[in-house]
C-alpha cells in the first residue's frame, strides 16, 4: 500500500476515498451513492469514465477496494491520533502549509503545481490559532444560545405547570359557582311548585264545599219532587188540602241556582308569567358576591351578563 497514492483510492466522481464502491462490468470503480447521482443526472447507465452502458441497475459491491479503503483511513486516524505530523498522499512531503482557496492543508509541492496556481497559502500554525479563535468565538455564541434556549425550557415547562394547576383551580371554582346557581334554581323550582300545589289544595276545598252545597240543593229538590209526583196520586179532597203547603215548599225551593265560585281556576300567569325574569332578579343577590365576599365575576364579563345569558339558553331549552 506505501506504493500506492491517494488517487488509487479516489473516486473519479466525488475525488475522495472510496465510500461503499461498486464495480462496473468495464472495470471501473466508484462510491455507490456517486455514481447513483451521476445516473441519475445524466438519466443514462453508463460508466462515467469510458461511456460504456452498464447492463445492471446496481453494480456489485468491490469490496477488495472497499478492505482496502477502509485500511487506509485506519492508517490515517491512527496517524492523527497519535499525534504525528500528516503527510501528503500525493507527493509524501509534510503537510506546512494552508490552501485559503482550497481550504485544505497542503504541502510544498502542491503549492506550486497547476493545481493552485494563483492561490493563497498560510502556515498552517498560523491558519490554526486564526480558525480556533474563530470557532471559540462561535463556541461561545452556541453556548450562550444553549443557555438561553435551557432557560426558555424551563420557563415553558413551568408555565405548563402553572397553567395545569390555574385550570384545576379555576374548574373547582367554576364548579361551585355553578353548583349554587343550580341549587339556587332547584329551590326556586321546588318553592314555585309548592305554592303551585297550595293554591290547587285551596281550590279543592272550595270546590268540595260548593259540591257539598249542591248536593243539598239537589237531595232538597228530590224530596220536593217525589212528594209532588205523590201529591198528584192523591184524591181532590187531599190534594186540595196539601196544595198550599205544597206550593210554600215549592217557591222556597224555587230560589235562584247556586253559582260557579268566582276564582275556581288556578292562576297560571302568576307562576309562569315572566318567571325567567323574576328568578333572575332574584339571583342577582347571588352572582354580586362569591362565598369569601369577593366578586364572583372578574375575567370577562360581569355577574349579571353571565346569568342572563345562563337564563336565556334556559329558556331556549
Amino acid at each position: 500500500m506505501d506504493s500506492l497514492s491517494a488517487d488509487d483510492f479516489s473516486c473519479p466522481l466525488c475525488h475522495e476515498i472510496f465510500k461503499d464502491p461498486v464495480i462496473l462490468s468495464c472495470s471501473h470503480s466508484f462510491c455507490k451513492e456517486c455514481l447513483q447521482q451521476f445516473w441519475r443526472t445524466k438519466k443514462t447507465q453508463e460508466c462515467p469514465v469510458c461511456r460504456r452502458r452498464s447492463s445492471r441497475d446496481d453494480p456489485p459491491n468491490n469490496l477488495a477496494l472497499k478492505n482496502l479503503c477502509e485500511s487506509l483511513r485506519r492508517q490515517r486516524n491512527e496517524s492523527c491520533s497519535s499525534g504525528s505530523e500528516e503527510i501528503c498522499t500525493l507527493h509524501s512531503e509534510k503537510l506546512k502549509l494552508f490552501c485559503l482557496e482550497d481550504k485544505q492543508p497542503v504541502c510544498l509541492v502542491c503549492r506550486d503545481s497547476q493545481k493552485h496556481v494563483n492561490h493563497t497559502f498560510r502556515p498552517i500554525s498560523e491558519v490554526v490559532s486564526s480558525c480556533k479563535e474563530e470557532l471559540n468565538t462561535a463556541l461561545k455564541s452556541l453556548q450562550w444560545k444553549l443557555k438561553c434556549r435551557e432557560k426558555i425550557k424551563g420557563e415553558i415547562a413551568e408555565t405548563v405547570q402553572h397553567n395545569k394547576s390555574q385550570a384545576e383551580h379555576t374548574e373547582r371554582q367554576i364548579k361551585q359557582q355553578f353548583e349554587k346557581l343550580h341549587q339556587f334554581l332547584r329551590d326556586e323550582e321546588e318553592a314555585t311548585i309548592t305554592a303551585l300545589r297550595e293554591e290547587e289544595e285551596q281550590k279543592k276545598q272550595m270546590m268540595k264545599e260548593k259540591l257539598e252545597e249542591i248536593n243539598r240543593h239537589i237531595s232538597a229538590l228530590s224530596h220536593t219532587i217525589k212528594d209532588t209526583e205523590e201529591m198528584m196520586k192523591d184524591n181532590d179532597v187531599c190534594f186540595l188540602k196539601k196544595f198550599p203547603v205544597s206550593m210554600e215548599r215549592d217557591q222556597i225551593s224555587s230560589q235562584p241556582d247556586p253559582q260557579m265560585p268566582s276564582g275556581a281556576l288556578i292562576h297560571v300567569p302568576r307562576y309562569l308569567g315572566n318567571l325567567p325574569f323574576r328568578v333572575w332578579k332574584k339571583m342577582q343577590d347571588i352572582v354580586k358576591h362569591s362565598e369569601s365576599g369577593e366578586e364572583v365575576c372578574s375575567y370577562t364579563y360581569t355577574g349579571n351578563e353571565k346569568i342572563e345569558f345562563a337564563l336565556r339558553n334556559i329558556c331556549k331549552c
